[in-house]
Formats: C-alpha cells, structure tokens, sequence
C-alpha cells in the first residue's frame, strides 16, 4: 500500500487500487487509514532517506496531498504524546484491515460515521429548514411543478435527498447545484469538494447532503450528480418561490 501512496506502484495496479478505493467503503477507510501512519512516520522522521525523498516529492508538491499532510500535522499533539498518538493510528490501521476482512455486516455499522461531510463544522451545527427529495428524469418544468420550496428567511440549511433509482450498491459521487440565470444558462452556487457515499433506499440508494440556505434564492435550480470520473449520471430540478 505504501508504494501505491508513494506512487511507485506500476500504473495497471495502481488503477485496480483506485478502482476500488472510490467502490468498496471498507478499502477506502484501510487506504486512509494506512496514509495517516505513513504521513505521521514522515513527521516523526521515521522513514527511510530515500522513502522520505519520495514522499516529499509527492506530499509537498501535489495541492491535495499537501493539504492531507497539513491536516495531520494539525491533528499532532506536543512531543510528550506523541508516541502514543502513533499507538493509536496503528491499532486504527488494524481495525480497518480487520472491517476489509469482516465485510458485509462491519461495513454497515461504520456507514453513518464514516458519511463524507461537505460542510465544515460550522455549518453542521445549523438547523435544518426544510429537507427537498428529488428524482431524476423530470423536465426542468415538471420538476418545478412538484418540487417547489418557498424562499426561506431564517439561517439554516437544506437538505437535498436525491434518488438514485436501480443503483445496488454504494457509490461515491460528486454533486453540483446551479441557479437559472435570466439569458438561460446556468450559474454554479454549490458543489461537493470531495466525493460523497450514497446510502440505501427504497428501490436502490440515495445521495444526502446539506448546503446553506442563503444560496438559494427565489428560482429554478439544477441538481448535477457526477461519478469519480466527473461524468454527469443524473439530473434533478427544483424550485425556489417567493416567501
């Protein structure tokens, strides 16, 4: 797994690993799980010259892993504790090999607190004001027909359930809303920065998520949904009114 992270894997490998990574909820924690003991190995100084030539190579030059070192870097605590934070990433990395093992019935009681969140925690804390369920496939007309909110004057969030009809399995997907702009077009107002799990539903799985309230004024919206390859897979249309 290291030399994937490190990428010094060779190319077909690497991209069985990928593959999996954005499918399979339980690889996905061992990966992330696996990079924070090599990202606190770099920072203890416990690599290797040549390892950490490498690894500086891609974590100091490549925007995301950067921003992955930073973020575990905060997460460090003084000298004095460090050791056991170490202990502590180990036995998580353990504990994530052994729910690739177990899976199905592990897998399940990790879904909700492993949930990607678009938000920061900010944002968690507000309330929410209204929850819109979407379907796809609707005309933008017959959408705004059955799917209609009234503008919202109080400071919260809303929440989008969007249906994904047919699909059996967990996927991991990006979601864009845009507003109508007078000329036609669309203008973009919110977007997942990371992918988001779907969860199950009644007939296949859903996609839930929460944006701020305040970005959606009175109009007609389109709800993109996106694959890891950045194809859109389905569309979804709502309406904001007049309070």
């Amino acid at each position: 797994m290291r030399s994937y992270l490190l990428g010094i894997l060779d190319e077909r490998s690497a991209a069985s690993i990928e593959e999996r990574y954005f499918t399979d909820r339980g690889f996905f924690l061992f990966v992330q799980a696996a990079e924070t003991v090599l990202i606190e190995d770099y920072l203890a100084g416990r690599l290797a010259p040549s390892i950490t030539e490498r690894f500086e190579s891609r974590y100091l030059s490549v925007p995301d892993l950067h921003r992955r070192l930073n973020e575990v870097r905060e997460r460090q605590v003084p000298a004095r504790i460090v050791s056991g934070q170490t202990r502590y990433a180990r036995l998580r990395l353990v504990a994530a090999t052994l729910l690739v093992c177990l899976g199905g019935a592990a897998f399940w009681l990790y879904r909700d607190r492993m949930q990607f969140d678009s938000l920061p925690a900010s944002r968690r804390a507000h309330p929410v004001l209204a929850t819109i369920s979407l379907s796809p496939g609707l005309l933008k007309d017959q959408a705004a027909r059955s799917t209609e909110l009234r503008a919202l004057s109080a400071k919260g969030d809303v929440r989008l359930v969007l249906d994904l009809p047919g699909q059996a399995t967990e996927i991991a997907c990006f979601a864009q809303v845009s507003a109508a702009l007078p000329d036609g077009t669309w203008k973009r107002v919110w977007s997942t920065p990371e992918p988001i799990w779907s969860t199950p539903s009644q007939g296949g799985q859903q996609l839930r998520f929460t944006l701020d309230a305040s970005l959606l004024a009175r109009g007609d919206y389109l709800v993109e949904v996106a694959g890891t390859d950045r194809r859109v897979q389905e569309t979804y249309s709502f309406r904001i009114s007049p309070m």
